[in-house]
C-alpha cells in the first residue's frame, strides 16, 4: 500500500497560477508543492532542473533544497525546503520588504548583490525571477538575513546549455529582474 500524505486547507501556505504550496504535514521545514492546473509541463521541468542541481553538486545557500516527489490525497507533490526566519515563521517574500519599505534600500541591494553573485557562481537560470519567487530569511531581529530563490528554476538552460551562454542568460535575466525592481520602488 502506498504511503499517501494527507493535505488539506490547514497546511495551505499560498496558490499561485499553476501550483499550491502546502506545509508538509510532518516536518515543518519542508512544503509541498502540488500542481492545480493541467498542464505539469512546468513541474517536470522544475524536477529536471533540480536533479541536474543535485548531480552538479552546487550550494544551497540561497535556493531552497529539493528533497524529491511524493503521493498525497491531491496528487503527487515536490518536496521543497520551507524557508523560515529565526523566530520559526516562514519567511516573507522579497516583494513584501520592498513594497512596505521594511528594509533600507541600501541593504537590499547589498542582499541582491550576494544573490547575482550566487547565481553566476553556481551558475543557475531562474526563468522567473521575480520578487515574489524569492523570499528573505531573516536570522535576528536586525537586519541580519539572506535572500533565497524558492521557485521559477524550471529552466532548461539550466540542463543544456554551455556555460558562456549561462553566464549570459544570468545576466540578461538579472538585468531584466532589477530593471524591474528599480521601476516599482
Amino acid at each position: 500500500m502506498l504511503n499517501i500524505i494527507e493535505l488539506n486547507e490547514k497546511y495551505l501556505i499560498n496558490t499561485g497560477t499553476n501550483r499550491a504550496c502546502y506545509v508538509h504535514p510532518m516536518n515543518k521545514n519542508q512544503c509541498i508543492k502540488i500542481t492545480i492546473s493541467g498542464n505539469n509541463k512546468e513541474t517536470k521541468r522544475e524536477i529536471s532542473c533540480y536533479k541536474n542541481l543535485i548531480d552538479k553538486k552546487i550550494s544551497w545557500d540561497m535556493l531552497a533544497r529539493y528533497y524529491g516527489l511524493v503521493d498525497t490525497n491531491y496528487g503527487q507533490g515536490e518536496v521543497v525546503e520551507l524557508i523560515r526566519d529565526y523566530d520559526d515563521k516562514i519567511s516573507k517574500e522579497l516583494a513584501y520588504y520592498i513594497n512596505e519599505n521594511v528594509l533600507e534600500k541600501k541593504y537590499i541591494n547589498t542582499l541582491l548583490n550576494k544573490l547575482e553573485i550566487y547565481l553566476k557562481n553556481e551558475m543557475i537560470i531562474v526563468k522567473d525571477l521575480n520578487t515574489v519567487n524569492i523570499v528573505y530569511q531573516k536570522f535576528s531581529e536586525k537586519n541580519n538575513g539572506r535572500l533565497v530563490i524558492i521557485d521559477g528554476i524550471a529552466s532548461r538552460k539550466n540542463i543544456f546549455s554551455f556555460n558562456f551562454f549561462k553566464i549570459k542568460k544570468i545576466k540578461t535575466i538579472w538585468n531584466d529582474f532589477i530593471t524591474t525592481i528599480e521601476l516599482n520602488r
